[in-house]
């Protein structure tokens, strides 16, 4: 055990502050009604971790008894009565030193309800044992990506605390809309918690603001259509646009509710159909028995780039090939393997250009003029969606919104989640997103 001797009173010019006020001053302890011993700071191993023990006591002259209400008008009301001794509070760290106040807090004497109470501090809360300004620096940790693991450590306080923070924060009402809707945004789903009714959520992200507008843990169509109803009809026919990915049911839904706004899908997701088709078109030829198979595998990434991006002049070395080639010629290479492959690259490449720059023509040339016979099923599915989706594929070369907003967001929610190793309420989930995109402050609140 190490002990620090200070001088009761230090002078600075013409003021003095005694022990207290300085050590007050670098607890951020603003309690005009603590004061510490001569022998205040002590320094020991608790489980092993170097810890400083401040001891102090808090003492005052009580203006009313809180069980009965009487006021203290001197000695034949209110009594001093003793200390309720060590009472173990956890403050912020010291010098990166976990830091604890032992604090002896004053016992009162009622003479009128004869009954006794303990002296109160704006400090900590009544029954807690972690300081009000170490709950602050958890919140603020609560709006970062770190696990509630590693917010704990840096706290001093257990997980669990850290998890009852969060869960006072998110029985808070802290989505305030205040019954208006974006004139446009973005929607879309993401696996959630397993206490969410269809293990999916809806995320609504406001395209104006680039921020999360509202989370919903469902992500069913009547769960949907009774969320949105809530809003009032004309604010509901304010909204001008929606982007979504190519899930059908929230097209029929979104009209549905909102019959005035234009519905916009993805640019990425209308690649991605034709993408995933020309991939499992070249995953059907990876078999041991084809002689292309070990190239195949290898240069998989070069067949779904853009054509326009394939390196043409510079050659390097290929193990594979056993001499030098470019990268445009190991696509020609591969591709001129199968003319199902052929015609499915070219297909990819011819939509992928359609959208680049932004030729509606060409993009509805080549879905209404595909070659049936030279298709696979997954380029028919793939075609097949296009058709169906065509008149809202449109308007995704007409406005140049998308979904990728959204689609950023969601990563984010990943990134959240798998730093904390899954959530098992929403309501967590939902208030640490809220928290780190900073759309709610309990701070401020």
């Amino acid at each position: 055990m190490i002990q620090c001797n200070c001088k009761n009173k230090i002078s600075k010019g013409s003021d003095y502050m005694t022990q207290t006020d300085y050590t007050k001053l670098i607890l951020n302890i603003e309690d005009k009604n603590i004061f510490f011993y001569e022998n205040f700071l002590e320094i020991q191993k608790i489980n092993g971790i170097t810890t400083k023990i401040f001891h102090g006591y808090l003492t005052y002259i009580p203006t009313h008894c809180p069980k009965c209400g009487s006021i203290n008008n001197g000695y034949d009301d209110i009594i001093k009565w003793n200390f309720k001794r060590n009472c173990k509070i956890k403050i912020n760290k010291v010098c990166n030193f976990n830091a604890i106040l032992l604090l002896d807090k004053q016992r009162f004497l009622c003479k009128h309800c004869n009954k006794t109470f303990i002296a109160s501090s704006n400090i900590v809360d009544f029954h807690k044992q972690i300081s009000n300004n170490t709950r602050t620096s958890v919140i603020l940790d609560l709006m970062t990506k770190d696990s509630e693991k590693n917010i704990a450590k840096r706290n001093n306080i257990s997980t669990n605390s850290v998890n009852r923070i969060l869960d006072d924060i998110s029985k808070d009402k802290y989505v305030k809309n205040n019954g208006k809707l974006p004139t446009s945004f973005g929607i879309d789903e993401f696996s959630a918690t397993k206490d969410t009714i269809s293990k999916m959520a809806f995320i609504i992200v406001n395209q104006d603001t680039h921020n999360i507008f509202d989370i919903n843990n469902s992500r069913l169509s009547n769960d949907i259509y009774n969320y949105f109803s809530r809003y009032q009809r004309f604010e509901r026919n304010k909204v001008k646009f929606i982007t979504m990915d190519l899930y059908k049911p929230y097209y029929s839904l979104m009209h549905k509710l909102f019959p005035k706004a234009i519905l916009i899908p993805d640019r990425f997701h209308i690649i991605l159909q034709i993408r995933n088709a020309l991939d499992k078109t070249r995953i059907n030829l990876c078999k041991k028995t084809n002689p292309n198979y070990n190239k195949l595998k290898k240069y998989w990434k070069l067949i779904l780039k853009n054509e326009d991006d394939l390196d043409k002049s510079k050659k390097k070395y290929s193990r594979n090939f056993n001499k030098e080639m470019s990268q445009y010629d190991i696509v020609q290479y591969l591709i001129n393997t199968d003319e199902t492959l052929k015609y499915t690259y070219n297909l990819y490449q011819g939509i992928i250009k359609s959208i680049t720059k932004r030729d509606k023509n060409k993009f509805l040339n080549i879905i209404h003029n595909v070659d049936n016979k030279k298709l696979n099923k997954y380029s028919k599915k793939a075609i097949k969606t296009f058709l169906n989706f065509e008149n809202y594929i449109i308007n995704s070369f007409d406005y140049e919104l998308s979904n990728g907003i959204v689609e950023g967001t969601n990563n984010l929610i990943k990134q959240v989640k798998h730093n904390a190793c899954g959530y098992r309420k929403f309501t967590h989930l939902k208030a640490r997103i809220m928290l780190i995109k900073g759309i709610y402050n309990p701070l401020n609140a």
